[in-house]
Order: structure tokens, then C-alpha cells, then sequence
């Protein structure tokens, strides 16, 4: 790469950085998630791959929100390409990407609330109990368990 422009009247030079020479600290810690986006180019030193790219995306989910996220996610995967860091982009999204509705509290707290509303309806409208476990999805084993247990 060039160093420089000669022309007539114009004689310029400047310094080539390699962001590889660069620690990825300072672009780390900065509060611009664009600084943040470039670190991924930067020396790791003697750190492991997969911590800093963690690091870097959660820096970025600290910074924006969830659309700015998105984007500078993006640019960080097309960025990781130079320096064939992919696999740990998509390793550390993933992580940082969690389903809340798969977490085993959310599933207890929807289950909570299904067996809470089958006993209202069975109070209230005096269905059976066999026929609101079967509107709403429910074993009816622990539709009887919850009612004994609310009653007791």
C-alpha cells in the first residue's frame, strides 16, 4: 500500500498503521460501539479468540439497542473475515442470543399461569376438570395435583 502522494505542488506522506499491531484494549473499553466494531481487527495478544469476540459483542449489546445491535453485529461478522474469526462471531451471537422462552423460569412461570386460569375456569364456568386440562394443553395428573394443593 502506498505512503504516500507525489504530485505537482503536492508531496504528502503518512504513516500505514496495521491494526493488527494495535492492542484491542483501548478500542475495547471505548464508550463507540464503531471503536468497539474495530477492535475485532486489532492484537488479542495472548488471549483467547473466542473471550475477546464475546467480549466485543457484549460491549456492543451494552452500547446500543437492540437495532443498533443488529447492525454493528453485522459489520463485525463481515470485519471477522479478515482475520478468519467467523466460526467464533457466530459462537459468541449465539450465546449472547438467548431464547427467554426456552429458559426452564419463564416455562415454569407459563405453566404457573396455565394451571392458574384452568382453575379459574373451573371455578367460575364449573367445567370439568378433563375438559379444561384438554382446552388447554394440560396434563390433568397436574391440573388435579394444583387444585388439591390451591384447596389444601
Amino acid at each position: 500500500m502506498k505512503n504516500s502522494i507525489k504530485k505537482q505542488n503536492l508531496d504528502y506522506s503518512y504513516a500505514i498503521i496495521d491494526m493488527r499491531d494495535i492492542p484491542c484494549e483501548a478500542l475495547l473499553n471505548s464508550d463507540d460501539p464503531s471503536a468497539v466494531v474495530l477492535s475485532i481487527l486489532c492484537d488479542f495478544e495472548d488471549r483467547d479468540k473466542q473471550i475477546v469476540v464475546n467480549t466485543i459483542l457484549k460491549r456492543l449489546k451494552e452500547l446500543s439497542d437492540e437495532r443498533e445491535y443488529k447492525n454493528y453485529l453485522k459489520m463485525v461478522n463481515v470485519l471477522s473475515t479478515n482475520r478468519n474469526l467467523e466460526d467464533e462471531v457466530e459462537k459468541g451471537a449465539d450465546m449472547l442470543s438467548v431464547d427467554v422462552e426456552k429458559t426452564p423460569f419463564y416455562q415454569m412461570g407459563e405453566k404457573r399461569g396455565a394451571l392458574q386460569m384452568a382453575a379459574k375456569m373451573i371455578e367460575e364456568f364449573n367445567l370439568s376438570v378433563d375438559t379444561v386440562a384438554k382446552k388447554l394443553d394440560i396434563s390433568i395428573d397436574e391440573l388435579k395435583k394444583y387444585l388439591n394443593h390451591k384447596n389444601s
